[in-house]
This record gives structure tokens, C-alpha cells and sequence, in this order.
């Protein structure tokens, strides 16, 4: 994405890099950064219908160790909306009528439009965004999730441990890996065969 500026290349540069869900990625807020530890804390989601809740699965609460251009971006990122002012939102748990109050600073902030400030990006707008984006860079249309499926191959094809994967991307198991990128784990067979020649020989 390096057609895109400011925080349009924060955002896609820390969505290829992280693997969060577009909903994850919607409702992170600075409260879940840990720049010293280089994570982030996943425990909240935005669905479609614009309302904030756990992540999809048990699995999807969960804690991500950033990789560094992931890192990187949301160091770039905090200097536009590190400092925004904090914004109360309604936070629905997984039992039912149990909701919650919550006061937070967003990572991804839409711009000023009509004297207004949305607080937050919603998940239909962040595909917007995305389709405009792959359209600047001159590139076939892929569907936004590809964000998320373009940091899984590329781990895959660095050689991370599935298991890894999985609870970087909040999956259940590594089956769940196999099952969804098995094409790709099956082309890496040779290199994986040539780098364990090199290193056992």
C-alpha cells in the first residue's frame, strides 16, 4: 500500500502486518497498545450492525505480538490520533442484556465531514476504504479480508508454527490453519523438504 498516505497507509500497513478482523481493527483503541511490549490486546469487536462486543470466538480475546512493521505503524499512527479526546461507547458482553460503558481513545478515526467526527471507522466504511485503496494502487479488486488472509501466508511462508498462527489470528486450533490455508501450507512442501536437507545434511 505504499500508493496510500497518512493514516490510510497506517491502517492497511498495520492490517496486513497484525491479521486482526476488520470489526477488530474498527474498535481498537490506544487503551490496547502496549508499545513497550510491542502487543495488542484484542477483547473488543465492531459487528456490521455497528455494535461493540467481544471478538468473534473465545479464541479472538486474545493478546497479539506485533510484528515490527505493524509496530511501526501504529507509532505513526499515534502521533494523528493519540492525543483525540476519549469517546464513551456501549459495550455489549456475550450474556445477554449485560452491557457495559466504555471511555476510549480510537487508533483509526474517520476524517471531519459536515462539522462532524465519527469516533470510529464502521466495519462497512473500513471496505470502502479498502476498495478505494486496491483501486489507487492500480491492482485486481480483492475483498477486504484479504488483509487478513495476506498475513497468514505470509506466515505461512516464512515457516511460522501453525499453532502460532493460529493464536495470533484468535483461531481455535492449528487445524483451523490447515483446514483455511492448507493450499498454501501444501505448495510450501518442497521448500520445506529443501530447507530441512540444508539444515540435516
Amino acid at each position: 500500500m505504499e500508493s496510500e498516505k497518512g493514516q490510510s497507509q497506517n491502517l492497511w500497513k498495520f492490517a496486513v502486518y497484525s491479521g486482526l478482523r476488520h470489526g477488530e481493527l474498527a474498535a481498537l483503541a490506544w487503551e490496547d497498545v502496549d508499545f513497550e511490549k510491542g502487543t495488542v490486546n484484542v477483547r473488543r469487536n465492531l459487528t456490521i450492525l455497528d455494535m461493540f462486543g467481544p471478538p468473534k470466538t473465545n479464541a479472538g480475546i486474545r493478546t497479539v505480538t506485533l510484528l515490527q512493521p505493524a509496530l511501526e505503524a501504529l507509532k505513526v499512527q499515534y502521533k494523528l490520533t493519540g492525543h483525540h479526546r476519549k469517546s464513551e461507547i456501549t459495550f455489549y458482553h456475550r450474556e445477554y442484556g449485560r452491557t457495559e460503558k466504555q471511555k476510549l481513545h480510537f487508533v483509526f478515526m474517520p476524517r471531519v465531514c459536515n462539522g462532524k467526527q465519527k469516533p470510529y471507522y464502521s466495519v462497512s466504511s473500513l471496505g470502502a476504504r479498502w476498495n478505494a485503496a486496491v483501486k489507487r494502487a492500480g491492482i485486481r479488486r480483492r475483498n477486504p479480508y484479504h488483509t487478513r488472509h495476506t498475513f497468514a501466508c505470509w506466515l505461512l511462508t516464512a515457516g511460522a508454527n501453525p499453532a502460532f498462527i493460529a493464536s495470533q489470528m484468535g483461531h481455535e486450533t492449528a487445524q483451523m490453519v490447515y483446514e483455511i490455508y492448507g493450499m498454501w501450507i501444501d505448495d510450501m512442501n518442497d521448500e520445506q523438504v529443501a530447507m530441512l536437507n540444508a539444515r540435516l545434511s
